[in-house]
């Protein structure tokens, strides 16, 4: 069986979706699907590893914590919210998984529906990433922001990225990654986002399937979504509905909020919160406040 390096990146903060995360994607892998999940992290300890562990237990899959130092991404553009250091660590993937010719970033705040080998298994020799797009990149975009060092036909999100980590070692493309974060800094919004699609050349395209957002899974109409207005520029109506028949993963981004951080979370996505270890169900003072003024 092949292994399929799946990497997910996370800190203290967010115990309880990491574990959801991991939790559905081992449960939904087919039966020949072994997963080598790796988290790069800057402040994990050792007891919490170890709660983690309990997830691959009597299992085929391996489960791997790597320290980051924050420090690697001091000069970067961040905010005090979610949004700090870390979501640049998925990009130093091809320099850490050295082992590894390619592997699979996923985002932490999702629910597995399906399994990755065929995904994992497409030919990308001649990409470095391929990723889903959801935007047509233009002057006038609805929620990006547009770059004029970005000439690519469409946006591409950064919650579920199959790298071709041996094309990346061989073109440089941390350093690139690096240039993109130094030169164009403080323009950075969407911070990793941005720097993924500025410094790559050219992407594959995946299907909507891989990365579903919650509203258009969860709404019978999906035109009241929120991201609804910039994915029909990239979708017909025929292919979201077909995205959601064929959902791999679900991703909580945007409104409403993340699941965990509601009164009455999706009733698959407590169903899992139910089955992962007590001592894995951690809440974050934020999390008990957002739980707590939640209008769902």
């Amino acid at each position: 069986m092949t292994k399929i390096p799946v990497v997910f990146t996370f800190d203290k903060r967010i115990i309880l979706a990491a574990a959801v995360a991991i939790k559905s994607l081992i449960d939904c892998a087919k039966a020949e699907t072994v997963y080598d999940i790796w988290v790069f992290h800057p402040d994990i300890d050792d007891k919490t590893i170890r709660e983690f562990d309990r997830l691959v237990e009597n299992t085929r899959h391996s489960l791997n914590f790597h320290y980051i130092d924050p420090a690697r991404f001091a000069g970067a553009p961040k905010n005090n919210g979610s949004w700090t250091e870390i979501v640049y660590y998925r990009l130093l993937t091809p320099e850490i998984l050295t082992q590894y010719d390619k592997a699979i970033y996923v985002d932490i705040d999702v629910l597995f529906k399906g399994d990755l080998s065929k995904i994992y298994n497409t030919d990308i020799s001649d990409y470095e990433c391929a990723a889903v797009p959801v935007e047509v990149n233009s002057e006038h975009m609805i929620c990006h922001n547009y770059f004029p060092e970005n000439n690519k036909k469409y946006i591409y999100i950064s919650s579920f990225i199959v790298m071709n980590l041996k094309k990346m070692r061989e073109v440089n493309t941390v350093s690139k990654f690096e240039k993109v974060i130094r030169e164009v800094n403080d323009r950075l919004k969407f911070f990793d986002l941005d720097t993924l699609n500025i410094a790559i050349d050219k992407f594959y395209d995946l299907p909507f399937s891989y990365g579903v957002f919650q509203e258009i899974y969860y709404n019978d109409d999906i035109s009241k979504a929120k991201e609804y207005p910039f994915l029909k520029g990239v979708y017909s109506d025929e292919e979201l509905m077909q995205s959601k028949q064929d959902v791999v993963f679900v991703h909580y981004a945007g409104k409403p909020g993340k699941p965990w951080r509601m009164k009455h979370p999706y009733t698959d996505y407590q169903e899992y919160m139910d089955r992962i270890p007590k001592s894995l169900k951690r809440y974050t003072f934020r999390d008990l406040r957002k739980k707590l003024f939640s209008k769902i």
